[in-house]
């Protein structure tokens, strides 16, 4: 049996995006390995057809996503953890474009590629 101990300070599991902005954040405070069962490149995140909700359009609002959210949650979600998150999205997008995630781009005012997806109006 091979006892080879593996030391990191951060230790993450899985290799969608989550764990990856999760290493790259903590990378500067200690050193990080990444456990995946496949490769680096290989998650749902990938493979994502929905893509990510997030008030992007001047024809959106947060007071819709929020609500959106409520609705389809029958009653599971909590109001004020629905509003942090919806009200943060924005920044989270571009926190992954400058770490170079693509997304798919249209020439519009917003700049993505705008699908309605299932719960949202």
């Amino acid at each position: 049996m091979n006892n080879h101990v593996i030391k990191s300070d951060f230790l993450v599991i899985g290799s969608g995006i989550a764990g990856l902005t999760f290493s790259i954040k903590a990378s500067t405070h200690g050193s990080v390995n990444i456990v995946t069962k496949r490769s680096l490149t290989d998650s749902a995140t990938r493979l994502a057809q929905g893509g990510i909700a997030a008030v992007v359009s001047p024809e959106d609002s947060f007071e819709s996503h929020i609500e959106d959210t409520l609705r389809v949650g029958c009653g599971l979600c909590h109001r004020d953890v629905v509003e942090s998150i919806v009200r943060a999205a924005p920044a989270q997008i571009r926190d992954l474009i400058e770490l170079g995630v693509e997304f798919c781009r249209a020439d519009d005012d917003t700049g993505f590629d705008l699908g309605l997806e299932g719960g949202h109006s």
